[in-house]
């Protein structure tokens, strides 16, 4: 499995409740983490375009901004300031992909 990260803009004030709920509904979309506003770290098997097309179609279907960013990443190599359920989470995955 790989890992991505998605980065997009926010509409203000718009509801991203449906965008989200289809978005992470994908069934090959096998984990997801949502613990930043603009952002979602994925766990697929999609390739980086893939993820991006599902994304533009499912933004353009809630009239949302398309403007986003697919970049993989290492979970190994990681820092920041998270909430612990988050730092859990990716350790989580970490233990599954040994």
């Amino acid at each position: 499995m790989k890992f991505y990260v998605v980065t997009f803009n926010r509409k203000l004030g718009a509801s991203y409740t449906k965008f989200h709920e289809e978005f992470v509904a994908d069934p090959k979309i096998n984990r997801w983490f949502h613990y930043t506003r603009s952002s979602y770290l994925i766990g697929t098997e999609l390739t980086a375009r893939e993820l991006s097309d599902h994304f533009r179609l499912v933004a353009v279907k809630y009239g949302l901004p398309q403007r986003h960013l697919v970049i993989r990443v290492d979970l190994r190599d990681r820092h920041g300031f998270l909430p612990k359920g988050a730092w859990d989470w990716i350790q989580k995955q970490l233990k599954t992909m040994d």
